[in-house]
């Protein structure tokens, strides 16, 4: 029997987890010789978002094949596929009340909930994904498509395939400090602040490695607490530094609040390299026992001890 094709529905600018989760995705096609086809906008405009986006999938839609929308921010094409509509939904993270959205921000992801109800199958990423689509629309529980399917991940982030030797001007610090490893966006969840606050109560041996910015807030805590010589901020790090950071660095603080996923945990652990972290929304899901994970409290007295790994 011949294998219809996938029509997959990126985000138009997305982050670089949405770009890796699109690459999961393709690669998982080929692996199983599954054709595919991305279908997308020239330019991410508001226009090519609601305007030729939409056309772009009443097109397809006359084609015999499954559509694969990526985001739930994307969930209202599924009004224009009839059928075979699948939506991926990552994080609710935008009608938590800790985010502070803005009520119409808040008004017009509750249409994408909407919209997502008329999917054929709603993929969570995670369980904790799912229980927060439920808490936020309760119809879902009445939904015959919802189901959870975890992330993946590359067989390049085994431990077990040393990183490449490659050389950035920030590397040396491995070779004097003990390094504080920390990844990624710096959104409220994230919870930088306690990263910044355990770095300013450890004797100056110890230095942040930030791969991504601060937000302001954070900025501006960093000035004040006179932490800016102990700190390295670098991004658009390639993934094999990202590696070497996770094989050399002393642990990584994770101390999020609540997480959809949380690709940087699982990563570090499969490096060896000790994860603070609370286990908070997805990422206890990652860990077969959270008894891998160095809880919060206990992070600067084991740091001290050097009883990490």
């Amino acid at each position: 029997m011949q294998v219809k094709k996938v029509y997959i529905y990126p985000s138009l600018g997305g982050s670089r987890s949405m770009q890796r989760y699109l690459d999961g995705v393709c690669s998982g096609l080929n692996s199983n010789g599954v054709p595919w086809e991305i279908v997308k906008p020239s330019n991410s405009s508001p226009w090519s978002k609601y305007i030729s986006y939409p056309l772009l999938a009443l097109k397809r839609n006359k084609e015999n094949g499954k559509h694969l929308i990526i985001s739930e921010r994307y969930a209202y094409l599924s009004y224009f596929i009839k059928s075979n509509a699948y939506v991926v939904c990552h994080d609710l993270h935008s009608l938590y009340q800790e985010a502070k959205t803005p009520w119409i921000h808040k008004m017009i992801y509750r249409f994408f909930l909407k919209a997502m109800m008329g999917a054929h199958k709603v993929v969570c990423i995670s369980e904790h994904t799912k229980k927060d689509l439920l808490r936020f629309n309760s119809k879902f529980s009445y939904h015959s498509g919802l189901l959870v399917v975890h992330n993946g991940i590359e067989e390049f982030w085994s431990g077990s395939i040393p990183a490449q030797k490659e050389s950035a001007n920030w590397t040396n610090i491995f070779n004097k400090k003990k390094v504080l490893l920390s990844v990624g966006i710096d959104a409220w969840y994230k919870n930088n602040t306690w990263s910044l606050k355990l770095l300013n109560s450890l004797e100056g041996n110890f230095h942040l490695l930030r791969i991504g910015e601060f937000n302001q807030g954070n900025q501006r805590l960093i000035k004040s607490l006179q932490l800016d010589q102990r700190i390295t901020q670098v991004t658009n790090v390639s993934d094999n530094l990202l590696k070497l950071a996770y094989q050399k660095s002393t642990i990584l603080l994770f101390p999020s609040i609540s997480e959809g996923f949380g690709w940087p945990a699982m990563e570090a652990a499969m490096n060896g390299c000790p994860v603070a972290s609370d286990g908070l929304g997805a990422t206890s899901e990652l860990f077969h026992n959270e008894d891998d994970l160095i809880k919060l409290n206990d992070a600067k007295g084991n740091l001290i001890l050097g009883d990490l790994r």
